[in-house]
């Protein structure tokens, strides 16, 4: 093992630093901040686009791979986009249907409980703020539909022309770089390859992820256990956040037909679910695929989804991913000529 990397630091020696291949990739990918930045559904939806497009390939290839045969792959392939069809058409509907039943709980509600009347003011004034924050939810929602709507739309033509894409891609991508093409090029496939494989490994934790939390919808009786099933599928691709924006709807849909029982239940779930992921088949199945502690992970997803917002969040593991492999490419590279 030590004869490796000694070989491998003896080759990084030998060979010059393309500085202006440094600085080149350094620009294309602040480039591409200022339009994630300034565009960000359009780069929302293209970074999306290449994440779903790994993710249908997963069991398309799985499938290929036992079988052999390609008709048995590209069912599995329709399957899985019907499900993620059903669950985005039945998502919406849903959920504002359960918050406008909640702003109407909230506002005809009469709390004749035996407090004392401070306790019953913060009760009355936590009922309107809860209302408020959910009537704001809907308007901001009906505000970016033009944008979700374009969102949408070329997540569409990018998942559709994903392949053509990548060929059109790989056949020129030497030709962003001036001083050493091919090491150019194998720095874009180490990146790609990196995310991709993160993306893979998820998919299987997130599947096993989401699995456990349907099961536990169905048992304590919040409606609609599998399209908030694939939701949380979903969600597992963005570490934290995706937990956090998954788990609205579900207390939603738990407060409205069981009531605190009901969310304390759910909390019960949640925390189970994340937990086991956390400590046994999460680590066992992505293995060291990151190699990034958990709070820069997460710290990223703040600080890029404040300043990017939605893109940011879709981006900020990519980047990481990006940062490092740069580092280790192009500037421990550089360390090692002085």
């Amino acid at each position: 093992m030590k004869e490796s990397k000694k070989s491998v630091a003896d080759n990084i020696k030998a060979e010059k630093v393309p500085y202006r291949d440094m600085l080149l990739v350094l620009f294309y990918f602040l480039l591409f901040i200022f339009f994630a930045w300034k565009v960000p559904f359009v780069i929302g939806a293209l970074v999306l686009g290449y994440y779903f497009s790994v993710i249908l390939s997963v069991p398309y290839d799985y499938v290929l791979k036992k079988t052999g045969k390609r008709f048995p792959a590209i069912a599995s392939y329709v399957f899985v986009i019907a499900i993620f069809v059903y669950a985005i058409a039945s998502f919406f509907p849903l959920v504002i249907n359960q918050i406008n039943s909640v702003i109407q709980s909230a506002q005809s509600a009469s709390l004749n409980l035996d407090l004392p009347a401070w306790a019953l003011k913060y009760l009355d004034e936590f009922k309107s703020n809860i209302s408020s924050f959910l009537a704001q939810l809907i308007k901001y929602v009906a505000n970016i539909l033009p944008s979700l709507f374009t969102m949408v739309v070329l997540l569409i033509v990018t998942m559709a022309g994903i392949e053509s894409i990548r060929f059109y891609f790989k056949e020129k991508v030497h030709l962003l770089f001036i001083d050493d093409p091919k090491y150019g090029e194998q720095f874009i496939a180490h990146f790609f390859s990196n995310v991709k494989r993160y993306i893979r490994g998820q998919v299987l934790v997130s599947f096993i992820s989401a699995a456990l939390t349907t099961i536990g919808l169905y048992i304590i009786g919040v409606p609609s256990a599998l399209t908030l099933g694939i939701l949380s599928f979903i969600g597992g691709f963005f570490p934290f956040v995706g937990l956090l924006f998954t788990a609205v709807p579900m207390y939603l849909l738990a407060f409205t037909s069981q009531g605190v029982k009901g969310m304390v239940w759910l909390t019960v779930v949640l925390v189970a679910v994340n937990q086991t992921e956390s400590w046994f088949y999460g680590p066992r199945i992505q293995g060291n695929n990151l190699k990034i502690h958990w709070f820069v992970i997460l710290l990223s997803i703040f600080i890029l989804g404040s300043v990017l917002g939605l893109a940011g969040v879709l981006l900020a593991l990519p980047i990481l991913i990006f940062v490092r492999d740069y580092w280790n490419f192009y500037v421990l590279r550089l360390r090692s000529e002085k």
